[in-house]
């Protein structure tokens, strides 16, 4: 069975004039292994290395939770919310949005194990037409906005808090582009090592983690000098709010604080290929559910010592934690440790989005809807993808030094926000197309099925964010919280940049072509460290016939040995009979 499988699926691979690489490929093609898009080519032998074990994967789903908003936003969700109770149904309801998002990637992941990128390859392979558009408006709003820059302003601010220094925009800014071009210089030189360093910084967030909840239990046990630790748990619920923006703005907090599990699944294909299923279908759901309790426990530790009533915790705001350490330990050593702590952890998390977002622009580089797509494929010189790295360090150090503060800083980072939960609207519904897709190829599920209620309930929660944030405030104003403007030009703006990626999509896929007498075509490419991808090209229409004699479906130059041209257009025959017709 699976030698007449890998003949069946072989059009997904690379031909070029190197027939001894695409015998290799032949060769280790297995079932699991099928794609049914003419999206970027698998790559069975990862140029990027195997790189993530066990312990990479928990740290880099450590690193991309826990950041900075556990710390900073619990009185922010008490204030919004407005009793304790609420806010912690909040954090469980929070807990099993992102647990069910998880088992959405795990799904995919099981079915994509050597396609590293995350979102870029699932999206790829759920909307193969109309041809190019959703990898298209995908890679545009990837390059435009991958940008993780509060990582490297929290970095900045809390390094020069817990240094005494004064904080000023720009000196935070200078210590966010020195962070920012070091975690961008150690990701290209070395993955392994960029990873080890997130793990090393990673365990210094667990100890420290660790060592404020079991002072948080002394706390509760009257062991400190925290007077009434009990006091704001009493009637729980007095306070609760039934105010639609109030609410929209606890959820968003909160689901804030729980982003960050995508990070993990954009180097699916860098793990050890024997592990890679169980690491993802029980290891990365069991770390997500650890977190759960951790923040919980955080959350107590912090309502218990940050104030003898839930006013004084509410109005501690972004500094609850602070207040914690300085209720405790009555000393400003210990809010500056604190500081140090959350500085590191910045840190982590931006060495957590370098790695993976590099990862997700060389995908679409690789799918061959950005200009230079081999030079985004290479992982020349350092096995690394490095015009990945440095294109989000470029973006970053544009969002963070380009917008005045204020306004227009506080724009942009709502758009980057805002725009993913759109796609992960697609990535939700995109799983059932590729269910549908697998089981009119024949294929089943790879041992893991995510529940349809939790596709559902994912969905709503994802529309309902979208649609909660043109609430206006409920002080009646029209100006947003963080803004001196309209308080929804975000959204409008959001759902302009997507509506002009699709405009141009039209313009170059249709209006161009059919102006310029040429249509598109994919061609397939083998880089000399064995990478591969596809790269879009002009065909003239009076040259389409010829082209399509000397090219298999996917783009690969056809052999000059009558047997294997017979049967790789047998091939295609059976696997690919959409795409062949699409060409026609």
């Amino acid at each position: 069975m699976a030698s007449i499988f890998k003949k069946v699926i072989s059009p997904i691979f690379g031909i070029d004039e190197n027939q001894e690489l695409i015998r290799k490929d032949i060769d280790s093609i297995t079932d699991e292994d099928y794609q049914n898009s003419i999206g970027a080519p698998v790559e069975t032998q990862n140029p990027l290395g195997y790189n993530l074990d066990y312990v990479s994967a928990f740290y880099m789903v450590i690193q991309g939770i826990i950041g900075t908003g556990i710390f900073l936003t619990p009185a922010s969700v008490l204030n919004s919310i407005g009793s304790v109770g609420a806010s912690y149904v909040l954090w469980v309801a929070g807990f099993f949005i992102a647990l069910f998002e998880v088992l959405v990637y795990v799904e995919f992941s099981t079915y994509y194990k050597k396609r590293s990128g995350g979102d870029v390859a699932y999206l790829e392979q759920a909307y193969p037409k109309p041809d190019f558009l959703v990898p298209t408006t995908y890679a545009a709003v990837s390059v435009v906005l991958s940008f993780s820059v509060s990582s490297a302003i929290a970095f900045g601010t809390f390094v020069l808090t817990a240094s005494g220094t004064e904080i000023t925009t720009w000196k935070e800014r200078g210590v966010g582009v020195a962070i920012l071009t070091f975690a961008a210089l150690i990701t290209v030189y070395n993955s392994k090592w960029s990873l080890k360093l997130a793990n090393l910084l990673g365990f210094i967030k667990m100890i420290s983690i660790a060592f404020i909840i079991i002072t948080g239990f002394v706390v509760l046990g009257g062991g400190t000098r925290v007077k009434n630790p009990h006091n704001v748990f009493k009637d729980a619920w007095k306070g609760s709010t039934s105010n639609g923006n109030g609410i929209a703005n606890a959820i968003i907090n909160v689901s804030f604080s729980y982003s960050g599990t995508q990070y993990v699944f954009r180097m699916v294909g860098e793990t050890n290929p024997k592990k890679t299923k169980n690491l993802y279908r029980y290891f990365i759901p069991g770390v997500v559910i650890s977190i759960f309790f951790i923040y919980i426990l955080l959350i107590t530790v912090f309502y218990a010592g940050g104030g003898t009533t839930v006013e004084e915790v509410k109005a501690a705001g972004e500094l609850l934690a602070s207040h914690f350490f300085e209720n405790v330990f009555g000393s400003k050593a210990a809010t500056k440790a604190l500081d140090s702590l959350i500085a590191l952890s910045a840190l982590g998390h931006l060495l957590t989005v370098f790695v993976a977002t590099s990862r997700t622009l060389r995908e679409c580089g690789r799918q061959g809807v950005l200009p230079y797509p081999r030079a985004w494929t290479s992982t020349k010189p350092f096995g690394t993808p490095v015009l990945g790295v440095f294109i989000t360090w470029v973006v970053n150090l544009i969002v963070l030094l380009a917008p005045p503060a204020g306004d227009a800083y506080n724009l942009v980072v709502s758009i980057g926000s805002y725009s993913g939960y759109f796609f992960k609207i697609l990535l939700a519904v995109g799983l059932l197309l590729v269910r549908r897709q697998r089981k009119q190829q024949g294929l089943g599920y790879q041992g893991f099925k995510c529940p349809l209620i939790f596709i559902i309930i994912t969905l709503v929660f994802y529309l309902f964010v979208i649609a909660m944030s043109f609430v206006p405030p409920n002080n009646g104003s029209l100006i947003g919280s963080d803004v001196t403007f309209f308080y929804a030009t975000y959204c409008f703006v959001t759902i302009g940049l997507l509506a002009l990626c699709v405009f141009y999509y039209y313009v170059w896929a249709k209006i161009l072509p059919s102006f310029g007498g040429y249509v598109h075509r994919t061609v397939y490419y083998i880089l000399p460290n064995g990478e591969r991808g596809h790269t879009v090209v002009q065909v003239k229409k009076d040259e389409v016939e010829k082209f399509d004699k000397e090219h298999d479906s996917l783009g690969r130059l056809l052999v000059d040995d009558d047997s294997e041209n017979n049967a790789t257009s047998s091939i295609e025959q059976v696997a690919f009979t959409v795409d062949s017709e699409k060409k026609a």
